[in-house]
């Protein structure tokens, strides 16, 4: 029987995530957690609290099928900044200074993210003990968890049929995210295995309806709840 998580999760500052397959010195971001980052944060958190990478193998177990779906703010504001960043210098393993362009997310208010799947409550403690989400300076925390379905006016990431299908009736913002392929086993995922972990990631869409607001680095998205 599908059971389901309420997590009311609050950003206190910034939150940034960059689009899939987007080169890192032109990090366009965006303006959701993707389902693959909350599912492997989950799972990262729960070896680092632990200290127990067989804990972490228990929490993918439950949360790698489970349906995501997000209710956000009414507003959320993009910005876009010019940031000087290290990178590798071709041929060797020395850091040279560069720069780069990178996206940074502000919400007015909390967001719902709805996680649900047969033995989603067994993890609901991992949640509880998130600290960031997408990258490391992403700080964020969970208010609240609560045993409750989503309502009908949530966001979750679809594939490319279901994308077309809604496309063809109704005008979003789509921005590209990844969730886990069924088929990924731990291993896979498990930063500690030095196994491969290519094709563990499905692509997929946040479809969000919004009214947009721009400027020269600047965007704000008035979120269409209905």
């Amino acid at each position: 029987m599908m059971q389901w998580l309420k997590l009311t999760l609050h950003f206190p500052s910034f939150f940034s995530y960059r689009i899939p397959d987007y080169s890192s010195q032109y990090a366009l971001g965006v303006p959701l957690p993707s389902p693959s980052t909350l599912k492997l944060g989950v799972v990262s958190t729960a070896i680092r609290s632990t200290g127990k990478v067989s804990e972490g193998e228990k929490v993918f177990g439950a949360v790698k099928n489970a349906e995501i779906c997000i209710i956000p703010p009414e507003r959320v504001v993009i910005n876009s900044f010019l940031i000087k960043r290290l990178k590798n210098k071709k041929g060797g393993l020395e850091l040279i200074p560069t720069f780069g362009i990178r996206d940074y997310v502000f919400f007015s208010d909390d967001i719902e993210v709805f996680v649900g799947n047969e033995n989603i409550n067994s993890v609901a403690e991992y949640f509880n003990k998130i600290n960031y989400i997408g990258s490391s300076d992403s700080i964020a925390y969970i208010k609240s968890i609560k045993t409750e379905n989503p309502s009908k006016n949530v966001i979750k990431a679809v594939n490319i049929d279901e994308f077309s299908d809604a496309a063809a009736k109704e005008s979003y913002l789509v921005y590209p995210v990844k969730d886990i392929n069924k088929d990924t086993t731990f291993v896979q995922i498990n930063p500690y295995s030095g196994k491969s972990s290519r094709k563990i990631l499905d692509q997929k869409y946040y479809l969000i309806k919004a009214k947009v607001r721009k400027g020269k680095n600047w965007k704000i998205l008035d979120i269409q709840t209905n």
